[in-house]
């Protein structure tokens, strides 16, 4: 008797399918990584969209994939990051969920 032996058919299915919804989430987070092995991300100013409340540029909003905004940040602000807060959903391939 193993673990899923309690379960229907179509419980296992779903399972499956689960199952299978996690892996492919998984293989596009290491395409991405792969790509940015060989294509370095980069960050564009959009001076329309700046907010300033002085004079001085300590913050920084990033719209994004998370591995590519972290990917630009490691080479352009390595040690001088004090908070990231990222929302959720990330590595799934949807945008503005």
């Amino acid at each position: 008797m193993t673990k899923y032996s309690h379960l229907s058919k179509e419980e296992l299915l779903k399972l499956i399918e689960k199952q299978e919804k996690e892996l492919e989430l998984k293989k596009y987070g290491l395409q991405v990584v792969l790509v940015c092995e060989s294509n370095l991300p980069i960050l564009k100013r959009i001076g329309e969209k700046q907010i300033r409340t002085d004079n001085s540029d300590d913050n920084i909003l990033i719209k994004g994939d998370n591995y590519h905004s972290l990917t630009c940040l490691n080479y352009t602000h390595k040690d001088k990051i004090d908070l990231i807060y990222i929302d959720p959903p990330y590595n799934t391939g949807k945008e503005d969920e």
